[in-house]
């Protein structure tokens, strides 16, 4: 059956003999490989699994602070970054008997799923909901996050209505808006209500949904030119027309489609979730994030700190660590291009690997020495790296809320809402852009983590907490980044004064009952992202998401492949794989089974 599926699937991308016969060829190594190590697997360490005294450690077991007392010796690994891919890589290598360091620059582990607690009220700061059916214990996602916490994060399902995208004049009020409920079922409410909606673009909307099937169909082979085939062979499967949805922007085929503004704005709604408007993003990410939460939306119990509080003893029962407050200046190289070590506060630490999962341009610009830049830094890599379609877009604000009272009292919603200007995203972010500080935001996410979290209530009672984020031009507060956190000038709290004023007008619109309970807020910027989350000028969510970036990572190798041109230095994270913790999580398996066979065999079976 294999065989003809095979045979099925070269038939139809079309292509010819000789290639038939190079991916035949492929197929029988990959094979006789795997068979080969499924016999001969290196000693496995079995972790037992986490008892709940480990995953309900607190935060402490994720506030461990840096010295080199607490260094491990005759380390295997050192990775860079404490964020979901930087522990899973570790969490990963570390059940195959690997000693593990992950230094984290921030003063708490977890990257964007780490929460915060200011005046009794707890925040989170990246994790505001997923999809990929992580409810089911079955699911791939599911299995993936399972493994690396020993089982121990369970998660909260959202309402069937997930999300809901508004359009509100700035001007107007609630009554004048128009919504649009996203259902996670399909084909028995959604395509119904966006039918009923738009009468005449039945054939548009049913269209739609075949695409992002499509898509689905063939994301496999996509992934597989991307991250297995010979570069030479994956140029010549990707002119082939099956694939031709992969090269394309969102705008270029849903323009196809139909030309109603407000049908596409609706198809469109989550484009803030990997940072491109239509213009300019991959029509296969707009598809995943359909299918992603085709199943509906999730959010962890207990909040998403607890992530990385069960994934943190499976690292520790292999010898391994996490410590904070331990930011890595240089990665050791030494005259054979090979990476030997980090340097954190001046202290040097060897191990045989080291894994960055602080992206490229960070990774290639500024840990790599200069004198070994070259290797990395090529002249067509620099290029991509300087084109606008490839770097980061944007970044993101985010307001943080705190309201007092009973949220069944507040009528506040499990649901997430995105709130436009119009349903022309593109000229909405063009009207945005063409000003400097602009107020007039393109798009505007609101969400209550207190009542998507259903210990929420006991933890803290009588206290919610919403989270409101709206895009963040690094260049516009670019000059405020030197300054001490905290202290940034009158200029810069001028500033957050005013969009907090815009964000607060807009949350107040859509919630009034909440006017007179707010007790705290505060706003951090592009600048605050890189400060407390070590991201590039507030990039967020890595490298664009778009056909040029996929492009570039395709046709050159190593770019963001795991394995770097550096010897034992290999990337991990967003850029490795696509935006979201999702993705940043589908990196650390990537990079994991690229450094370790065992690893690749153990986890295979999770990712589909």
């Amino acid at each position: 059956m294999i065989h003809n599926s095979f045979i099925m699937l070269v038939e139809w991308i079309g292509i010819s003999f000789d290639i038939t016969i190079a991916i035949t060829g492929i197929a029988i190594s990959t094979g006789l490989l795997v068979w080969y190590n499924l016999w001969k697997v290196p000693s496995v360490v079995k972790v037992s699994n986490a008892t709940d005294d480990d995953s309900n450690s607190n935060s402490t077991i994720a506030r461990q602070g840096f010295s080199m007392k607490k260094i491990p010796s005759d380390l295997d690994v050192i990775v860079i970054g404490s964020g979901i891919s930087g522990l899973s890589v570790a969490a990963i290598l570390s059940k195959e008997g690997k000693k593990v360091l992950v230094l984290e620059q921030h003063d708490v582990a977890g990257g964007n799923m780490h929460t915060f607690v200011e005046k009794g009220f707890e925040f989170d700061t990246g994790l505001h909901y997923i999809g990929g059916n992580i409810g089911c214990v079955k699911s791939p996602l599911r299995r993936q996050m399972d493994y690396i916490t020993n089982g121990n994060v369970q998660w909260s399902a959202m309402s069937d209505d997930y999300d809901v995208a508004i359009v509100c004049q700035p001007d107007g009020g609630t009554e004048k808006s128009e919504r649009f409920p996203i259902n996670k079922k399909w084909r028995s409410v959604l395509i119904p209500q966006l039918k009923k909606s738009f009468p005449k673009e039945h054939a548009a909307i049913d269209k739609h949904f075949d695409l992002v099937k499509q898509v689905e169909k063939w994301l496999p082979v996509y992934i597989a030119i991307h991250k297995l085939l010979p570069q030479w062979l994956g140029r010549r499967l990707m002119m082939s027309s099956r694939l031709d949805l992969f090269t394309k922007t969102t705008s270029s085929v849903l323009d196809s489609l139909t030309t109603n503004v407000k049908l596409k704005g609706v198809l469109t709604y989550m484009y803030g979730d990997f940072g491109e408007i239509p213009d300019r993003g991959a029509f296969v990410i707009h598809c995943l994030l359909w299918l992603h939460y085709h199943g509906g939306a999730y959010y962890p119990v207990g909040g998403p700190a607890v992530i990385a509080q069960s994934i943190i003893p499976v690292i520790e029962r292999a010898g391994g660590k996490v410590l904070v407050r331990a930011p890595v200046s240089e990665i050791v190289i030494n005259n054979n291009n090979t990476a030997t070590g980090v340097i954190v506060k001046g202290e040097t630490i060897m191990a045989k690997i080291i894994v960055s999962t602080v992206g490229v341009p960070l990774t290639y610009t500024e840990l790599v020495p200069k004198k070994h830049q070259s290797v990395l830094l090529t002249d067509t890599v620099q290029k991509v790296l300087s084109n606008p379609k490839v770097a980061s877009n944007v970044s993101l604000m985010s307001m943080f809320v705190g309201i007092e009272g009973n949220a069944t009292e507040l009528k506040l919603p499990n649901q997430n809402y995105w709130v436009f200007p119009s349903w022309d995203h593109n000229a909405n972010w063009k009207k945005y852009v063409s000003e400097k500080n602009s107020v007039s935001l393109p798009a505007v996410f609101i969400s209550f983590s207190s009542v998507k979290d259903s210990t929420y209530a006991t933890r803290y009672p009588n206290k919610q907490v919403a989270l409101v984020i709206a895009p963040s031009i690094f260049e516009d507060v670019q000059e405020y980044k030197s300054h001490r956190v905290k202290h940034r000038g009158k200029e810069y709290e001028a500033l957050k004064a005013k969009y907090k004023s815009t964000l607060l007008n807009i949350l107040i619109r859509e919630f009034p009952q909440i006017k007179n309970k707010i007790t705290f807020m505060d706003l951090g910027t592009a600048v605050t992202n890189d400060y407390y989350l070590g991201t590039h000028r507030g990039a967020v969510y890595g490298l664009s998401h778009t056909p040029e970036r996929f492009e570039a990572s395709m046709t050159m190798n190593n770019f963001t492949t795991p394995k770097t041109r550096i010897k034992n230095l290999y990337l991990s994270g967003q850029d490795v794989a696509c935006c979201g913790i999702t993705g940043a999580l589908l990196g650390g398996y990537y990079t994991a089974g690229q450094i370790s066979t065992s690893a690749l065999i153990h986890t295979a079976s999770m990712m589909i």
